[in-house]
């Protein structure tokens, strides 16, 4: 029997968002239950593919908005789980806080900042913890393994935590990272800003 191919994101995240609009009081587990209802999911190894993507976004999400409520939607996410769909991946099991993380880490970030990179470092000097855990945790250790998210993939994560917390400064410096975005076919130059669009909303 030939299998369906997944949807692609943006597919995913319509069907997810219409879903969401229908419903009140949403937890992780509903819009779980709702992707795995999808034509491209019918298999197990598709789900546990899926549960990957999932944890890897929730896993990226920890240095944004902390653990708590990433760790609440995985466990939500699990008690619905079929045992033959749940995935056993320990994907940062030999990881470690090396020089090959700290390029990692660093390169991601020069990448992403462009000319804002040693504004940002020249501020790390006095404020050389956040400096470390920015370098070689929450870019080398979450942001800069592309493994399973890409690198346009772990950037809408990053985003959305911004913008879900309302924190202005790191808002912008993330939507002008994202000032040029293509992803699955479609290009934005430039992102529209809100007040331009929101008639349409």
């Amino acid at each position: 029997m030939a299998t369906t191919a997944p949807p692609d994101f943006v597919t995913l995240f319509k069907s997810a968002q219409d879903h969401l609009k229908a419903t009140t009081g949403m937890l992780a587990a509903d819009v779980y239950l709702h992707l795995i209802s999808l034509p491209g999911y019918s298999t197990s190894p598709q789900r546990q593919a899926l549960m990957r993507r999932i944890q890897e976004a929730l896993f990226k999400s920890v240095p944004i908005i902390g653990v708590a409520h990433p760790w609440e939607a995985i466990m939500c996410i699990d008690t619905v789980t079929l045992p033959p769909d749940k995935d056993t991946s320990f994907f940062r099991e030999h990881w470690k806080n090396d020089e090959a993380n700290h390029e990692r880490g660093t390169q991601w970030l020069r990448k992403l900042y462009l000319e804002n990179f040693d504004p940002i470092n020249e501020m790390f000097k006095t404020q050389r913890d956040f400096g470390w855990v920015s370098s070689e945790i929450t870019y080398g250790l979450y942001l800069s393994d592309h493994t399973i998210l890409n690198g346009t993939e772990s950037k809408l994560v990053v985003l959305s935590g911004m913008i879900a917390q309302n924190l202005p400064r790191m808002t912008a410096w993330h939507l002008r990272i994202e000032r040029v975005v293509e992803f699955a076919g479609v290009k934005l130059e430039p992102l529209p800003r809100v007040k331009d669009i929101e008639h349409e909303v």
